[in-house]
């Protein structure tokens, strides 16, 4: 090797270990920040949840001290005797009622100690709202003397109904009153207003934690992005390795591998293949015939027709490959396609003689990219096909060789196909191809 083709692969090398080192920082930093912003998201939803509780029942609290404020007028001497109410005292109570209706309340009700309604007072105009809450009302406290409350948003409106037991001193219990309250618009704006404040302070307090905490857990996380850059790099460099070794053994290039993994990758993305199966798919491309490391050169590299001694030898690579790829539990993801990519969809392929859809569907996808590529590539032993020879091949062996309904969506795709690989020269190939697979890698991390 000269020493200009020296300082080219150096550069290569030196170019893919850097294309590997950004990918993968893209991807931890994209994924620190989707963390971030998730746990950002959970802290907000329960810290946010958690103090807008405490701040509605804060309000509630405040709402009643002020309902109570107002109808404490009920207690004490002015209203002992609710069972026996002559037309003086009902005056008064009436007089006192309608203050109260001239201020917040909505409706004023006075029971005795029997539950018995004696007295009811209705602001003007608000006899629906006094008939919508109706079937919330006269719910007496099971215990004796205890206070009842409930609130209600009506068209923007906050009421509260509140039931409070009166009691003449010694606790002796006379009658009840009730009323619905409602919170003028002064005080519910500054009650929203409080409201939105104590939110809005809590989520510029976890808004500035995260940020803080992104620098923090990037720095920690430096060794891990060199750790899975590295092994990043490493894969792939496996990969590139078994595929030189099968290209040199099979009197090809490695580029073959390149291109039938970008055709593979395209018909996968046109299937909504998931993100592993993906992966599947492309590192089975890149080592289909990784198996046929182990055939012997006469064989392998044979010019003329196989014999049937010779043909059963050379089906052996698949349960080679397999056997190479055990070695490695990652590399075990090209399984399906390496043990199933010479399989037919008539069931006449090997090594199983799987039928249709029991074949895998990587190994489907494969073994149509595989034919085509093989057409339209010039080997030692035959000319390139035009693309359009190569799709007829296709056509025709649709339904025996391929499944047919993945060739009809090869065929709408692979002229286009075609024209953006040519356009590329063979190291913007492997570009794509490596930026694939450590985008899936790392994206399942």
């Amino acid at each position: 090797m000269s020493e200009s083709e020296v300082s080219k692969s150096e550069y290569e090398d030196s170019r893919a270990d850097l294309q590997a080192a950004v990918i993968t920082s893209r991807v931890v930093h994209r994924k620190i920040i989707v963390r971030l912003l998730l746990g950002w998201f959970l802290l907000n939803l329960a810290i946010g949840g958690a103090v807008l509780w405490l701040e509605i029942d804060h309000i509630q609290q405040f709402v009643h001290e002020l309902a109570l404020k107002e109808s404490i007028t009920f207690s004490g001497e002015s209203a002992q005797d609710l069972d026996r109410l002559d037309s003086t005292t009902r005056k008064r109570l009436n007089h006192l009622a309608e203050q109260l209706v001239d201020q917040h309340f909505v409706v004023v009700e006075l029971y005795d100690s029997n539950q018995r309604l004696q007295l009811e007072t209705i602001r003007q105009g608000q006899e629906q709202i006094e008939g919508w809450i109706d079937k919330y009302r006269h719910r007496f406290p099971r215990k004796y003397g205890e206070f009842s409350r409930q609130f209600h948003l009506i068209k923007g409106n906050l009421f509260l109904v509140i039931l409070v037991p009166l009691k003449a001193p010694g606790e002796r219990l006379f009658g009840y009153f009730e009323g619905i309250y409602q919170v003028d618009n002064e005080t519910l704006y500054e009650i929203k207003n409080d409201l939105f404040r104590t939110l809005l302070f809590v989520t510029l307090g976890i808004t500035f934690t995260t940020f803080v905490m992104y620098p923090i857990v990037l720095t920690l996380n430096r060794a891990l992005i060199k750790l899975a850059s590295d092994l990043l790099k490493g894969n792939l460099e496996l990969m590139n390795v078994l595929g030189c070794a099968i290209a040199e053994r099979d009197s090809d290039t490695n580029i073959h591998n390149y291109r039938v993994t970008f055709y593979a990758l395209r018909l996968g993305e046109m299937l909504g293949l998931s993100r592993e199966n993906s992966l599947d798919l492309m590192t089975g491309a890149f080592l289909h015939d990784v198996g046929k490391i182990g055939i012997r050169d006469p064989i392998l590299l044979k010019q003329g027709k196989l014999t049937l001694h010779e043909f059963d030898i050379m089906k052996t690579h698949v349960s080679l490959g397999i056997q190479i790829l055990s070695q490695a539990s990652w590399l075990g993801r090209a399984k399906d396609v390496v043990e199933f990519h010479h399989e037919r969809y008539d069931g006449t392929g090997y090594p199983r003689g799987l039928k249709g859809e029991a074949i895998p569907l990587n190994a489907r996808i494969f073994t149509i990219v595989d034919v085509f590529d093989a057409l339209t590539s010039k080997r030692a032993y035959k000319d390139s096909w035009s693309v359009q020879d190569a799709l007829d091949q296709l056509k025709r062996d649709s339904g025996s060789h391929f499944d047919p309904k993945l060739v009809d969506i090869f065929l709408k795709i692979a002229p286009g196909l075609v024209k953006e690989i040519s356009l590329l020269g063979d190291q913007e190939i492997e570009t794509i191809i490596r930026k694939c697979i450590a985008h899936c890698i790392l994206s399942g991390a």
